[in-house]
């Protein structure tokens, strides 16, 4: 299987759980990847916060313009990846990749702020 873990609010927030979670997927013989939806001002630093946290083998970065362009960004790199199990925090991001048959997980994130505010750009 091929599995997918955001970053932001999913492993940054839960690094023990999470990374355990990384770890047995691994261990079962999965593809494991860290996809993170970010703005512009974020290119190219979230491999090292990744990496300072966790082992991954691949750690991947879609850009957006908004942050409510984050559902699509995620769908298209897990297509292209071959992505069948993701987790993310976001709800839109859950439902379209549900939707786009990918089973997604929903991390709950603490706060009240709602999915596009939650992003950091």
């Amino acid at each position: 299987m091929i599995v997918g873990f955001d970053y932001w609010h999913v492993l940054s927030h839960y690094p023990t759980q999470i990374g355990h979670l990384i770890a047995l997927h691994a261990a079962a013989g999965d593809e494991v990847h860290v996809v993170s939806a970010i703005g512009h001002g974020r290119i190219g630093t979230v491999e090292a916060e990744v990496r300072a946290v966790t082992d991954v083998p691949t750690v991947h970065e879609v850009v957006f313009d908004h942050t409510r362009e984050s559902p699509e960004l995620k769908l298209a790199k897990c297509r292209e990846l071959g992505i069948e199990l993701f987790y993310d925090d976001r709800e839109d991001v859950c439902r379209m990749l549900s939707e786009n048959g990918i089973l997604a997980f929903r991390v709950p994130r603490g706060g009240s702020a709602d999915d596009q505010a939650a992003e950091r750009t």
